[in-house]
C-alpha cells in the first residue's frame, strides 16, 4: 500500500511539474504570460520605426546589424527562434530581404503573425526609372522609407496591428507622437532642398534606392552605377560608359553612394568623367552607427536631404 501511494504521489508531482513547464513556455513565447509585446523587425530602419511606436510597451528585436545590406542578410538559428516566438514580425515584403524569404514564409505557415509593410503603403514601380529593363517589369520598389509620408502611413498601420494583438493599450499615442517627428523632418527636407534649382534636380546614385525620395521632392533619377533594381547586378563596361556620357551631358556635380555598399564602382565612373565630380555618401538600407547623424530614421532622412542639398544646390 505504501509503495502504491508513493507511486501515485510521484505521478502527481510529475504532472504538476509538466504544467508548470508549459506555463513557463507560454511566458517565453511572446508575452502572453507577462503582457509584454514582442516584435521582431527585419531591418534597423523598421526596428527604429517600431520602437518609436511601441515605446516602453513592448520589446523590439532587430535582426540585421547596423551597416548590413538587407539584400545580403541571412538569419542565424537564434534569430529564427526569436521570429518563431514573436507576437509580430515586421518585414519589408517587397524583395528587400531576399535571404529571409523562406524563414518568414515558414514562420507565417506556423502561425506567426508576419506583417509585410511594403505592399500596404502604395508602393511605386521600379519600371518608372529610366534604366529599368525587362527584368524590372512589374517589380515594386522596396525603398519606401526614404519618403517620410510613407513612414507616417507605416506608423499608423503598425499601431493598428498592435491594437489587434493587445487591444487593452492605446497604441495610437506612440504612433501619433512619432508621426509629428516624421512630418517635421519632411517639412525640413523641403526647406533644405529648396536651394536646388529645378534644372539641377537630377540624381545619379549607386543603385535605384531613391525613387521615393525623387517622387516626394520633385527630383529626377537619371542614372545608377548598378543597373536595374538589384544590388548584386554587375554593370558592363558599356553601361558604365553610357553613365559617364549621361553625367557629362547633364553636367551632374555629384554621384551619391551608400553606407551599406562599396563606392569603388562609383569612383571608377567619377574618374572617367571629364571634370571633377563629388562622391557623396547617403544612408539607404541601414541606420548609421550610434552617435552619427543617421542613427535614427528621422536623422537618416534629415542627413540625406542636407547632403543632397549641399551637393546640388
Amino acid at each position: 500500500m505504501c509503495k502504491e501511494l508513493n507511486v501515485r504521489r510521484f505521478v502527481a508531482v510529475v504532472a504538476v511539474a509538466a504544467v508548470a513547464l508549459l506555463a513557463l513556455g507560454g511566458c517565453d513565447s511572446g508575452g502572453e504570460g507577462d503582457g509584454t509585446i514582442s516584435v521582431v523587425a527585419t531591418t534597423t530602419i523598421l526596428g527604429d520605426l517600431a520602437q518609436n511606436v511601441i515605446g516602453d510597451e513592448g520589446e523590439v528585436i532587430v535582426l540585421m546589424p547596423i551597416g548590413v545590406n538587407p539584400h545580403d542578410f541571412q538569419a542565424s538559428s537564434q534569430q529564427v527562434a526569436a521570429i518563431q516566438k514573436a507576437d509580430l514580425v515586421v518585414a519589408n515584403g517587397l524583395g528587400l530581404e531576399e535571404g529571409l524569404n523562406d524563414v518568414l514564409e515558414a514562420a507565417a505557415s506556423d502561425g506567426v503573425r508576419v506583417w509585410y509593410v511594403g505592399p500596404d503603403i502604395d508602393p511605386r514601380l521600379f519600371v518608372e526609372a529610366p534604366d529599368a529593363d525587362e527584368h524590372d517589369e512589374g517589380l515594386l520598389d522596396p525603398h519606401f522609407w526614404l519618403d517620410p509620408m510613407k513612414d507616417v502611413n507605416a506608423a499608423r498601420l503598425l499601431a493598428g496591428h498592435l491594437s489587434e494583438i493587445a487591444p487593452d493599450r492605446d497604441w495610437s499615442v506612440g504612433a501619433d507622437a512619432y508621426i509629428v517627428e516624421l512630418e517635421q523632418v519632411d517639412d525640413e527636407s523641403f526647406e533644405m532642398l529648396a536651394v536646388v534649382p529645378q534644372a539641377d534636380r537630377k540624381l545619379v546614385t549607386n543603385h535605384r534606392a531613391f525613387g521615393y525620395f525623387a517622387d516626394r521632392y520633385d527630383f529626377e533619377m537619371i542614372g545608377t552605377v548598378i543597373p536595374g533594381g538589384a544590388m548584386l547586378a554587375n554593370p558592363s563596361s558599356s553601361e558604365l560608359a553610357s553613365l559617364v556620357e549621361t553625367i557629362e551631358r547633364e553636367q551632374v556635380p555629384a554621384i551619391f553612394t551608400e553606407t551599406v555598399e562599396s563606392d569603388v564602382l562609383a569612383r571608377t565612373v567619377a574618374a572617367e568623367v571629364g571634370y571633377d565630380i563629388e562622391i557623396v555618401e547617403l544612408y539607404t538600407g541601414s541606420l548609421g552607427e550610434p552617435g552619427t547623424e543617421g542613427d535614427s530614421l528621422v536623422g537618416l532622412l534629415r542627413a540625406n536631404a542636407r547632403r543632397i542639398a549641399e551637393a546640388l544646390g
